[in-house]
């Protein structure tokens, strides 16, 4: 335990009477002071039990106890006071009674020669406690002779010199007598100090620190007015409700700060939008698909799809890369394996709306498939072959007869051995010269088409 210890052994009591026999006495008075290593009297606060272990030796240091006991002692503000010869024996060690070795010894029968007090003060805790050193001597003839010089002394004849060290307890010093000039520097410590008696006036300037004051602490009352500087907020630390409502102005926004998450609901007005600021692209998906939904065909005048768009060529598309449109297509233009589907190929193509049961393709069912594993009949993605349309062509047959009869086919031996050209029939069998070009078809101009993926 690290404690030092003062006023020991002051006369009185059996002293006395060992002053008067010259006989070593039975019990000795003792009476210390105790402190811990910053100087705070032990039991300052209020008086606490410490066990007390007395050792008396032969020598000054080492050596074996000639006899030992310990007594649980009351120390009131670092003092106390106690009857040795009144304790219980240590185990292992000579002493009064058990656990002592036996047989047991008694404390007047030690004093045959130099005798040294050793004392040992329990701190509570389950550490070993060294021993207080250094030990002090205990010489029979002092008894008497110490209470002889305290009885002959005059008033106002105790000097410095007469003291020993620590000797002088807090009961031995009156009220008010400890001036500043009896302070040595740096001995009032904080236990000193009773709470709440260190006011303005007595701290220096410059004197409290930041690491004087306690966390939390400095209120809004001790700080002036304006002098909270950027410098003095940490990161993070100026909140939404340490801002006043309506003032955070333009200038104090950092641009390109605001996020799509920092806007309020409906807060983004028409006057707020830059023209031309909102392109097809910002649009969510459902109003892209209100627009143009995946899977509308338009004609296109470019020769590259643009995005979100692909030509109608019968390319062959990843179905999972190209997920929406193959949900509203699917396999209806054809496929190559189970991993892709083809757009519409209208190159070259009219394009023609369904029949439907409307019963203006006479043809329907009879419709094949664009690609491969396409559509057939009347469906969509069907295709037909060019066809001109069953008719006739009318023309007039031209013949001379004088009288009844059969017509005779006319060819080209028909009269040439005739003498009589009268009563004939011919009949004539043509076939016209074909004229116009490689297909019928109206006028047109030529486009891409393109799909929305």
């Amino acid at each position: 335990m690290k404690t030092f210890l003062a006023a020991l052994l002051l006369l009185a009591g059996t002293l006395t009477a060992f002053a008067q026999t010259s006989s070593v006495p039975t019990l000795l008075s003792y009476q210390g002071h105790v402190t811990d290593a910053s100087g705070t009297p032990i039991g300052n606060a209020s008086p606490v039990n410490r066990t007390v272990t007395f050792k008396f030796y032969s020598v000054s240091s080492g050596g074996t106890p000639l006899y030992a006991e310990t007594q649980t002692v009351t120390i009131s503000g670092g003092d106390f006071s106690v009857l040795i010869g009144n304790g219980t024996g240590v185990s292992g060690l000579r002493g009064p009674s058990a656990p002592a070795l036996t047989p047991f010894t008694v404390l007047s029968s030690i004093f045959t020669g130099n005798v040294y007090l050793g004392l040992t003060v329990d701190d509570g805790t389950a550490a070993a406690d060294p021993e207080i050193t250094p030990r002090q001597q205990i010489v029979s003839s002092a008894y008497s002779f110490r209470a002889k010089v305290a009885e002959a002394l005059a008033d106002a004849a105790l000097t410095t010199t007469m003291l020993a060290d620590t000797a002088v307890s807090t009961n031995k010093i009156g009220a008010a007598q400890v001036t500043t000039a009896k302070i040595a520097n740096n001995a009032v410590t904080t236990a000193l100090v009773a709470d709440g008696n260190i006011t303005n006036g007595k701290l220096a300037s410059g004197a409290v620190t930041t690491a004087k004051i306690a966390d939390g602490n400095v209120t809004t009352a001790k700080i002036a007015d304006g002098n909270v500087t950027t410098e003095k907020l940490a990161a993070g630390a100026v909140t939404g409700a340490t801002i006043a409502d309506g003032t955070i102005t333009s200038v104090d926004i950092a641009d390109g700060t605001i996020a799509a998450v920092d806007l309020a609901a409906n807060s983004v007005s028409t006057p707020k939008i830059v023209t031309n600021a909102v392109d097809y692209s910002k649009l969510e998906p459902g109003v892209q698909q209100s627009l143009c939904p995946t899977g509308t065909i338009v004609p296109f005048a470019g020769d590259t799809a643009p995005p979100g768009w692909v030509l109608c060529d019968g390319t062959a598309l990843n179905r999972t890369s190209f997920a929406n449109l193959f949900a509203v297509i699917g396999t209806r233009f054809g496929y190559t394996d189970g991993t892709n589907f083809r757009v519409p190929d209208f190159r070259g193509r009219f394009l023609r709306g369904r029949d439907g049961g409307a019963g203006r393709d006479p043809d329907r069912n009879s419709r094949v498939a664009m690609n491969a594993n396409g559509s057939t009949g009347d469906r969509v993605g069907s295709v037909q072959g060019d066809q001109l349309a069953a008719h006739n062509h009318g023309y007039k047959d031209i013949y001379y007869s004088e009288s009844g009869g059969n017509s005779t086919a006319y060819n080209n031996s028909i009269g040439s051995n005739k003498t009589d050209w009268d009563n004939e029939g011919y009949e004539l069998n043509r076939t016209t010269d074909n004229t116009g070009g490689t297909e019928t078809r109206p006028q047109n101009a030529s486009v891409n088409y393109i799909i929305k993926v």
